[in-house]
């Protein structure tokens, strides 16, 4: 008679618990004690399924600052029923090995979160069959025997810069994957095999956080006056706090929506004196522009001052226009007839960053290409570097 292997896994129902959870830990930056949000989800494998995605909600930036993401899967495997029985006309011994893999990867996870295990049953003595299926000393069951309780493994991310893509009112996906493998070892071969398994698996999931109370913004009286038609100044003063690790950024907006940055202003603890920052129309414009304070922590955590808006306007004319605008890729500036000389051309995205920089020669009307970008809006930083005379236009790719 051919070995028999029925491998039987109960198709269980899946329960899904989120647990709110507060308790003590690390201080935060100004030594208020620190907390978790911990969000519990727990799952039964049903049969067949290896692979699967567990989701965690992303932390909202306006409720606490984030100091470490730590993720958890804790294991229970069991074996609910197992037996061998000899067919054969002489005696055996026979072995059952339960293998498990789990592996998760996603987010903050630079090398995949793991568990091996291995649990070896036997060695049983099995006698000649005696002809009755299901009992005799040729036969040998097991059932609910928990070959794993709760192992658990954890990882903890702490890097500001990994940290700061669990912020968001979205969610942040896990993939998860299964190997489970048992297998009977037996000195004949004449045998059937059943078995018949489930688990659960646990996944907690904790935002170390800092309470909004304990962390403020630190900015009071922010205010953007004019100057003049062409420049205006950001006005405001810091609650700064030694012990924390942050920097102001002033941004600025043509639409309140997209902002870029115009400086960034280290705190000073030393002196009382309100923070100044003066801000140029770009040759060529004008408008309202919006102008906010933002926040910036070492660990990626920002808050942002209200907006304010003021209207401005450039005396000098545009120097040049980008060509084509919108266009698909391709980026050239124009210059106007006349306009001779040597320019520093910055391109910034909508976050403020330098995506492209390079010096270019103007003399005459034929357009100068500058490279290309993907889509999106841009912003083009023009600089005489003769009279570092500064333009500036927007950019559209499509």
């Amino acid at each position: 008679m051919k070995p028999i292997y029925t491998a039987l896994k109960y198709l269980l129902p899946v329960c899904i618990t989120l647990i709110f959870n507060m308790k003590s830990v690390a201080q935060c930056p100004d030594g208020h004690p620190g907390g978790t949000t911990a969000f519990d989800t727990t799952i039964a494998t049903p049969a067949g399924v290896t692979n699967r995605q567990v989701k965690f909600p992303q932390f909202d930036p306006s409720m606490a600052m984030l100091t470490c993401v730590r993720l958890c899967i804790s294991i229970t495997a069991v074996v609910d029923t197992m037996d061998i029985e000899n067919n054969s006309a002489s005696a055996q011994t026979a072995d059952v090995y339960y293998n498990r893999n789990d592996n998760i990867t996603g987010p903050g996870l630079s090398t995949p979160l793991t568990n091996s295990f291995m649990y070896a049953y036997g060695t049983y003595n099995l006698q000649a069959t005696n002809g009755v299926v299901g009992s005799g000393p040729d036969f040998v069951a097991i059932s609910k025997d928990t070959v794993m309780n709760a192992v658990t493994v954890c990882r903890t991310i702490s890097d500001s810069t990994t940290i700061a893509q669990f912020y968001g009112l979205d969610s942040v996906t896990y993939n998860y994957n299964i190997s489970a493998l048992v297998s009977p070892s037996i000195t004949g071969g004449d045998f059937n095999f059943r078995i018949g398994t489930s688990a659960f698996v646990n996944f907690r999931f904790e935002y170390c956080t800092c309470p909004p109370a304990a962390l403020p913004l630190n900015v009071k009286s922010f205010n953007v006056s004019k100057v003049m038609d062409t420049r205006a100044e950001l006005k405001w003063t810091g609650y700064d706090d030694p012990f924390a690790n942050y920097h102001y950024e002033a941004e600025v907006s043509r639409n309140s929506r997209n902002f870029t940055t115009i400086a960034a202003v280290e705190k000073n603890t030393n002196s009382t004196e309100p923070y100044r920052l003066l801000y140029d129309v770009p040759n060529g414009e004008q408008g309202v522009y919006y102008f906010r304070i933002k926040q910036v922590y070492s660990n990626g955590y920002v808050r942002y001052s209200n907006i304010k808006q003021l209207s401005l306007q450039s005396s000098a004319t545009t120097k040049f226009s980008v060509y084509p605008n919108p266009s698909s890729g391709i980026v050239g500036i124009k210059f106007d007839t006349g306009v001779e000389g040597k320019f520093n051309v910055q391109i910034f995205n909508t976050q403020g960053q330098v995506v492209m920089q390079k010096d270019i020669v103007a003399s005459g009307e034929a357009p100068v290409q500058v490279g290309n970008l993907s889509n999106g809006v841009y912003w083009l930083r023009l600089t005489d570097k003769k009279t570092q005379s500064v333009s500036v236009a927007q950019i559209l790719i499509k």
